[in-house]
């Protein structure tokens, strides 16, 4: 089964981008996506997207292109390092099938990222690892490697909502393929909406989706929008009464494990600055139609603000993935709050036709929202909260870290 993920990014990703600070949040383990010429190694890495939720260890697998094998060491295990900085020491790597022989029959890797000392969070955006893959000599195009088999875990070694977001090698030219900056060319613009309205009234924004790329599909994006939060904030994205961004996913995209949630992770209140959002769903990964609304926030202008003032809601941390997992660039375009009346189109004689009245906008800013002011019926009132897969148990692990490695290095003879 296909799954999806977000970098922003996962975004992450994802997974992938995977997310909510809250309950029900989504953890992403996000493979990258880098370029490297044919016959040398390229270093893949993999990173985490928390969620908001605390994070103490991942599992996941890599299947990998057969011209671009995760490369083995003298020992014969996969030649993957663990991310120092997380100080999970405990993590291990093996070739699957158990019992294959690495440049033969092995078609994929198992990682499990733990501590047998160390339960702190793995902070947010974090590479949990890296691994070096073997590129073939005669490799052409994309070289896919996906991941599967996703689990996360707390402090406390309770399973956590996951998802996990593939990646994979493009022959020719270096480096790892960058997220295109505001304003460079990219495959996929996620649009924050401008929107008019007086001091003390609430405001709604459509967040689009535009795919200049052509023949690009995209399934699934993340990205996140920050406010002027904190004390006196002059505007802020609504909470609902539980708490949750007063956000919800266009129904017409068919993405159901859409979530929101305030930034940084666990803020309440003033506190919250941004809010991240996870487009996608765990059945359909069917392409969104460009153009499409993504989803719509309630916006409040709050008594700090002054009539004239524009006010920004900045898009940052952009991501879009293929129906098949692969991160596509992603560019981000901020929006606007205008703080004031809002402009009335004035009645101005059409010459000819009997002078038929057409409506004009003299020299103002547009309005607040396309296709009019009624905010859409929430797509699920509980912030779109993502429930568990069936078949994702995998927090018990965690309870007993050195039964799991013990298995790992058992199933990796």
């Amino acid at each position: 089964m296909r799954q999806i993920a977000v970098k922003v990014a996962a975004l992450t990703a994802g997974a992938v981008l995977m997310l909510a600070a809250q309950a029900h949040a989504v953890v992403t383990v996000q493979v990258g996506t880098v370029s490297a010429q044919a016959g040398t190694t390229a270093e893949l890495p993999v990173t985490l997207s928390t969620g908001g939720d605390d994070v103490a260890g991942t599992e996941n697998v890599i299947t990998f292109d057969s011209d671009a094998p995760i490369a083995a060491r003298a020992n014969g295990r996969p030649d993957c390092t663990v991310n120092p900085d997380i100080d999970k020491t405990a993590t291990a790597f093996a070739y699957q099938p158990p019992g294959c022989t690495a440049g033969t029959d092995c078609t994929a890797v198992k990682a499990v990222v733990l501590s047998t000392a160390n339960v702190d969070p793995i902070p947010d955006g974090s590479v949990l690892y890296t691994c070096n893959v073997a590129v073939a000599a005669g490799a052409t195009g994309e070289l896919l490697e996906t991941c599967s088999e996703p689990g996360a875990s707390d402090p406390e070694g309770q399973s956590l909502d996951s998802a996990c977001s593939g990646g994979g090698i493009t022959i020719g030219g270096g480096g790892p393929t960058a997220t295109p900056t505001q304003g460079e060319e990219a495959l996929v613009r996620i649009v924050v909406g401008d929107a008019q309205g007086e001091v003390n009234t609430e405001v709604m924004v459509d967040v689009t989706l535009e795919v200049p790329g052509v023949g690009t599909e995209v399934a699934g994006t993340e990205n996140v929008i920050r406010f002027s939060g904190g004390p006196g904030a002059q505007i802020r994205i609504k909470a609902l009464a539980n708490g949750r961004p007063d956000c919800a996913v266009n129904p017409a995209i068919d993405k159901t494990a859409t979530a929101f949630a305030f930034q940084p992770a666990g803020c309440t209140g003033e506190a919250c600055v941004a809010m991240k959002a996870v487009v996608l769903s765990t059945a359909n990964v069917d392409p969104i139609p460009p153009d499409s609304v993504l989803y719509t926030c309630t916006v409040e202008i709050t008594s700090t603000a002054s009539d004239g003032e524009m006010i920004p809601l900045t898009c940052e941390d952009p991501g879009a993935s293929t129906p098949d997992g692969m991160s596509l660039p992603t560019d981000c375009v901020d929006g606007t709050i205008t703080v004031g009346t809002p402009v009335v189109p004035t009645p101005t004689p059409t010459p000819g036709a009997g002078g038929t009245p057409t409506n004009t906008v003299p020299g103002g800013a547009t309005a607040t929202r396309t296709g009019g002011v009624i905010p859409p019926t929430p797509f699920c009132d509980d912030g779109c909260a993502i429930s568990a897969q069936a078949e994702n148990q995998s927090g018990w692990w965690l309870l007993l870290p050195a039964a799991a490695l013990l298995w790992l290095r058992r199933r990796s003879r």
